[in-house]
């Protein structure tokens, strides 16, 4: 009966936690779905700290007391109050638009708030937000403070005094903030130049290592010129081409060269593109050179290869690809005249297992230069059942990813 009463438990609670897991599931979906990006392009334009200051203080100088008051203490007090709440207002309310037009970080798209992470330090960017509303805060309870007493001024004299002083302790604060100011500017302008991902498009990534013929191969296969998108926090451009399905476009892209390493010890351009991979619904084309002339050897390039299959292949569709076959003897090519001295038979072997076992896993052997294999390529490309399954990433928005995210938030 106790084992009976057991086992009924342990029913109950595999259930349980099943069902707690598929409503984890369904609320992590729903709450991805309505997530957008570009958001962090539409960061505001936030205007010069002097301009500011400059426009608030002519501004504010030229208001006059409200008609029909003939009384003169009472046209001072008016006039005092109004200028002053005039440059709390001109100063304040810009500051206070530009803090509410900076997404918080945990309502970001996860590849935005990736590009984020590598464009400004989340810290960075939570904290001069922060500093920016503490001195429009402090501003603004200065100014109140002096229009209050311009308010109840006893005299003509003494309202004008009160009225003067607040203008010059207002400037003062602004003035003493506005390195926090021109801060949260530069960030705003590094945030907008930032290209926006299109995640209604079918998108075609080209990875691999530095220098195996990624950007060759997305000219190659686009319509007309690719264009090259800029990230601020590198200076080496992302080329990004199209090609259309029944009049669909669709993107193809390359993505920065990885080295064979640990995610900690990737610099910036390279976590870029384990960002694509991770958080966006592209299509992975890994690409393989083995003519030896890209600088990084056959075996860190396979032990790459293995690696983005293992932590991507079962969540995107992937293709692999075997560039510069025109050098690469077990391809059928010459091997380059520069590597002739150098290319040994330890050399030979190793490509000649590596085009065997990639071939055999179903690598598409091309050539840019001979134009080998590309109509081929394009045409794998331009097959539409192999967007079917980004479609379904796309509905399904990457619940492993974002359990992740939501295990580590709590």
């Amino acid at each position: 009966s106790s084992s009976s009463s057991s086992s009924s438990g342990g029913e109950e609670t595999k259930y349980s936690l099943r069902d707690e897991k598929e409503t984890k599931e369904r609320t992590i979906s729903a709450t991805t779905k309505n997530m957008k990006t570009g958001v962090l392009n539409r960061v505001p334009n936030v205007a010069q700290s002097k301009d500011i200051l400059l426009s608030g203080l002519k501004r504010s100088s030229r208001i006059t007391h409200t008609s029909g008051l003939r009384v003169p203490l009472l046209k001072e007090r008016n006039k005092s109050a109004k200028q002053l709440d005039g440059l709390t207002t001109a100063l304040c309310k810009p500051l206070g638009e530009y803090v509410k037009g900076f997404p918080k970080i945990d309502r970001l798209h996860p590849f935005e708030k990736a590009l984020l992470e590598l464009t400004v330090d989340p810290e960075t960017y939570a904290k001069t937000i922060s500093e920016v509303d503490q001195a429009r805060k402090s501003m603004l309870t200065m100014g109140k403070e002096y229009s209050s007493r311009a308010k109840n001024g006893k005299t003509e004299k003494e309202t004008k005094a009160v009225r003067e002083e607040g203008f010059k302790n207002m400037e003062a604060r602004f003035v003493k903030s506005q390195a926090k100011f021109e801060k949260l500017k530069e960030m705003a302008k590094k945030l907008r130049r930032l290209p926006v991902a299109e995640l209604e498009t079918p998108t075609v990534a080209m990875v691999g290592a530095p220098n195996v013929g990624k950007s060759s191969l997305v000219r190659s296969v686009s319509s007309g010129v690719p264009e090259v998108n800029n990230y601020p926090f590198t200076t080496r451009g992302v080329i990004m081409g199209h090609f259309f399905i029944e009049d669909r476009r669709h993107v193809v892209t390359d993505t920065p060269g990885l080295i064979f390493r640990v995610d900690e010890e990737r610099n910036k351009i390279e976590r870029l593109a384990i960002a694509t991979l991770e958080h966006l619904p592209v299509c992975a084309v890994f690409v393989t050179d083995l003519s030896g002339l890209s600088g990084t050897s056959v075996e860190d390039q396979l032990a790459l290869r293995e690696e983005l299959r293992e932590r991507f292949a079962s969540r995107r569709p992937w293709l692999d690809v075997l560039s510069k076959c025109e050098l690469v003897p077990a391809l059928g090519g010459k091997l380059d005249e520069s590597l002739e001295s150098t290319w040994t038979e330890k050399d030979a072997k190793s490509t000649e297992a590596a085009a065997k076992m990639l071939k055999e896993s179903g690598a598409m052997v091309t050539s840019v230069v001979d134009g080998v294999g590309i109509s081929e390529l394009k045409a794998v490309l331009e097959d539409e059942q192999l967007y079917d399954s980004i479609l379904e990433l796309k509905r399904s928005r990457f619940r492993s990813d974002n359990e992740d995210d939501d295990e580590e938030q709590r």
